[in-house]
């Protein structure tokens, strides 16, 4: 089943959708370049520094910002399974416009020219962390949590959870591009924001990670910044996101492609699987197993799990054999393998992770 999601948020939520397993979703709308805060106000519209944007993607965003649209998408909320938000965008500055209106001083909206063609004479801007900052914030958070929980779809909103980094995966002769010190005063304001969305929402809305997946990946495709992660972090994104989407529905839903000539489980089929770790990766291979004789057809799902939690998945494919990178956390690393029929009966099989020099079953 595939579930539908919208972001409101920044890349660090987008790009997790890169990844070829993210299929299970369907991003509905995007949401990015503004700042939660910016949403306390009015809408405001300024057509003509839009249209100096040269990129549609980035114009749109801005007007976003501008009409907080977010607020009034009542068709996409309903239609959300997810909604996955972020609070990167909050690095931007707000612009205090004399009309009274507040938007995102994102670098789209620099690059639209509003703040020096004239029209806006006397805007003030308002500093990420200071209280004026915070206060806004607050009134915009509480209008966001409103607009959602009118549509009843609080339950949907998940907080992508993330810190600015401070290193870069591999070791480096690059300097990093931001001083320790602006990444411990950005992380202190997420800690603060984080708090207070924690108020109004359980404590699984939230998305976790341990501290070393917040490192930079220095040939990222967005280029060199204290958010644009490892790889390893969109997984874990990835695979948490999917335990969130399913948690109420059988993980191992029947997908449309089950072969229909699949061995049945009612009739005896069974699974065994083996799992080894060399220095390129885990490797594990399923077996489908009838009256003896091994058998090449049907669906097969893989958890990868470090003390027994899930760390990673590969959903249901023809495929019985399955690759997993090294999980960067230490722990028993176990394989649990899952064959699904065509009548959507279910069985599956755990093994230990062996090195691959281990022979011994």
């Amino acid at each position: 089943m595939i579930k539908n999601l919208m972001i409101y948020g920044s890349c660090v939520s987008r790009d997790i959708f890169n990844l070829e397993d993210s299929r299970a979703f369907k991003l509905t709308e995007y949401f990015a370049r503004s700042s939660m805060a910016s949403l306390c106000s009015a809408s405001y519209e300024n057509e003509k520094a839009l249209n100096r944007i040269p990129s549609a993607f980035r114009r749109r965003m801005v007007a976003y910002d501008f009409s907080k649209q977010i607020l009034t998408q009542t068709e996409a909320i309903q239609a959300a399974d997810i909604i996955l938000i972020d609070l990167i965008d909050e690095r931007f500055d707000l612009v205090a416009l004399p009309s009274g209106q507040i938007i995102t001083k994102s670098s789209e909206l620099v690059e639209s020219g509003l703040l020096t063609d004239g029209s806006v004479d006397r805007f003030r801007l308002i500093k990420p962390g200071s209280s004026e900052h915070r206060a806004l914030w607050l009134q915009g958070m509480h209008k966001f949590i409103e607009a959602i929980a009118q549509q009843n779809k609080l339950h949907c909103v998940v907080v992508n959870k993330v810190h600015w980094a401070s290193r870069f995966e591999n070791t480096s002769n690059t300097n990093f591009p931001v001083s320790l010190a602006t990444i411990e005063k950005a992380n202190r304001e997420l800690d603060w924001m984080y708090d207070e969305l924690a108020r109004k929402l359980e404590k699984n809305q939230f998305l976790h990670f341990p501290p070393q997946l917040f490192s930079s990946d220095e040939h990222h495709r967005w280029g060199v910044s204290p958010f644009h992660y490892c790889e390893q972090y969109y997984k874990e994104a990835l695979t948490q996101l999917k335990s969130i989407a399913f948690a109420n529905s059988s993980f191992e839903s029947v997908p449309e492609s089950t072969p229909k000539d699949s061995l049945l489980i009612s009739e005896g089929a069974t699974i065994t699987v083996t799992a080894k770790k060399s220095e390129q990766g885990i490797f594990a291979h399923c077996s489908l197993i009838m009256n003896g004789r091994m058998h090449e057809s049907g669906i097969f799902a893989f958890y990868l799990l470090v003390d027994g939690k899930k760390h990673d998945i590969r959903w249901y494919e023809a495929s019985q054999s399955v690759h997993f990178p090294i999980p960067d956390i230490s722990g028993e690393l176990s394989i649990m393998a899952f064959y699904q029929d065509s009548l959507g009966e279910r069985v599956s099989c755990k093994c230990i992770v062996k090195p691959l020099n281990d022979l011994t079953e």
